[in-house]
């Protein structure tokens, strides 16, 4: 990694609103530009270790299910509890949480971690965000911008 920041966009655009961590990591790469790497990821655990190795801050931005309003926004930092599912319970079968716990007993976490997750509200197959959740993406994206201009 060359930049003091990656944005890791975790999901499945072929699972509806499971895309949405993709759709924001692109996002805020265009906004954000060169400060920042972007990476696609699964969400399967060795690679997001791969993809925040070495890096002053690690954005991780999924779909979650947590009970809220489709496309309502929630920030995880550092040491607060992270959501233990994402919102499709099928393309997943180890989550953030687990690859948290890795991290730590590897000593292989970034120096700062924050999570963005953004509530799904359609994750059957198919591609495209649902009408709440595709409105998000640009609040998910000014969140994350905030966020790392003032973490670098």
């Amino acid at each position: 990694m060359t930049s003091r920041a990656v944005i890791i966009g975790v999901g499945n655009p072929w699972r509806r609103d499971d895309g949405i961590g993709w759709a924001v990591a692109e996002a805020v790469g265009q906004r954000v530009g060169p400060a920042v790497d972007v990476v696609e990821s699964d969400g399967e655990p060795t690679r997001l270790l791969d993809a925040w190795a070495g890096v002053d801050v690690a954005v991780v931005v999924d779909a979650v299910r947590g009970g809220g309003a489709p496309g309502k926004i929630h920030v995880w930092a550092d040491d607060s509890e992270l959501p233990s599912t994402s919102a499709s319970t099928g393309s997943h079968a180890l989550g953030l949480a687990d690859a948290v716990a890795l991290g730590r007993a590897l000593d292989r976490l970034p120096k700062r971690l924050i999570v963005v997750g953004v509530e799904a509200h359609e994750t059957t197959p198919g591609r495209g965000l649902s009408s709440a959740v595709a409105g998000a993406v640009e609040d998910a994206v000014d969140v994350i911008a905030r966020l790392v201009a003032s973490r670098l």
